[in-house]
């Protein structure tokens, strides 16, 4: 996890072969809230195979946390199937005040979230 783009961006790449569990994200989210207390948007890479576990999608990860407060938007870039219809359904389940958009290509996801970005400073 880093802080990147002069505090506006918070990158997080997780490690590929280790499904995800409840422990694992809810430590990310809080790390999120230490990093930095700005509005930021965050961008979240899952390699093949990290996303499987079920019983992360009983938990509002976001909702128990400051993020809805302090994000301005979600970008996840997804390797395989099973990640994006796991985020799917997780966000369909736990909607959040924030944009969330799933993306398979990094760059893809990085200009959408740099858009979200530099809307919120216009307005």
């Amino acid at each position: 996890m880093e802080l990147t783009e002069v505090d506006r961006m918070i990158e997080v790449h997780f490690h590929a072969d280790r499904d995800l569990d409840v422990e694992g994200l809810m430590e990310v989210q809080l790390r999120r809230g230490e990093l930095t207390t700005s509005r930021c948007g965050m961008l979240s890479f899952f390699p093949q195979g990290t996303l499987s576990e079920l019983a992360v999608m009983n938990v509002d990860f976001f909702g128990e946390t400051n993020a809805n407060e302090q994000l301005i938007a979600l970008a996840i870039v997804t390797a395989d199937d099973m990640g994006e219809a796991m985020s799917s359904i997780y966000y369909d389940h736990h909607p959040q005040t924030f944009p969330t958009r799933i993306f398979r290509d990094g760059a893809e996801a990085r200009r959408w979230l740099h858009g979200m970005i530099a809307s919120e400073r216009e307005v």
